[in-house]
C-alpha cells in the first residue's frame, strides 16, 4: 500500500484513482475532485511524512520479539531477515 493510501486511511478519506498515486501538489490538485471534503496537500504531506517507514516497523518488530525472549536466530527465522 502506498504512503498516499495509508495517509488517506489515517485521515478517514476515500480516494479512487488509477495508476500511481499523486506525488506532488499539482498532481493531487488535479485528482482531488474525487475526494469528499478533500484535505489540503499540506495535510496530506505532513501526514505522509509522519507515517512510520518500513525500517522503523522492522526494528520495532525485532525489539518486541526480543522482549518476548526470542534469540536472534529465532527472530531471523520468523522475519526472514
Amino acid at each position: 500500500m502506498a504512503k498516499f493510501d495509508q495517509t488517506l486511511d489515517k485521515l478517514g478519506k476515500t480516494f479512487f484513482y488509477t495508476g500511481n498515486p499523486p506525488s506532488n501538489e499539482t498532481e493531487y490538485n488535479a485528482m482531488k475532485s474525487n475526494i469528499d471534503d478533500a484535505p489540503t496537500w499540506t495535510e496530506i504531506k505532513t501526514t505522509m511524512d509522519n507515517l512510520p517507514n518500513k525500517e522503523d516497523k522492522i526494528a520495532s518488530g525485532k525489539k518486541k520479539l526480543k522482549d518476548l525472549g526470542l534469540d536472534d536466530d529465532e527472530i531471523k527465522a520468523l522475519m526472514g531477515v
